[in-house]
């Protein structure tokens, strides 16, 4: 996957169900504000259980506005790398499940 995640984003599931906030994320122990793709991180959740609510290596998204998402796909998209476009694909088809309207 792609993608930056950041503290107080919120986080969503692959069904599209929304699980928390991200409280903190340390790397090496250290708490830093913000990791991208291929860093491996600790990540406090404000909200689920591991085990319950979610699962360990389970996939999580950050829930990004409609707004957002349609600016990013439609003036962005080109200039970003393959792993970022892959991620927002899939969050943008999770998002369209409900609504196939959402973010065009």
């Amino acid at each position: 996957m792609g993608g930056i995640i950041k503290t107080s984003l919120e986080v969503m599931k692959e069904d599209g169900s929304i699980v928390g906030k991200i409280k903190g994320i340390q790397e090496h122990n250290e708490n830093i504000s913000e990791a991208t793709a291929g860093k491996e991180v600790a990540v406090a959740i404000d909200g689920p259980t591991v085990g319950r609510q979610i699962k360990e290596g389970e996939i999580l998204y950050i829930d990004v506005p409609e707004k957002h998402a349609k600016i990013v796909e439609q003036e962005l998209f080109e200039a970003m790398k393959i792993e970022d476009k892959e991620a927002l694909m899939a969050y943008m088809e999770i998002r369209r499940r409900g609504n196939p309207f959402w973010g065009k």
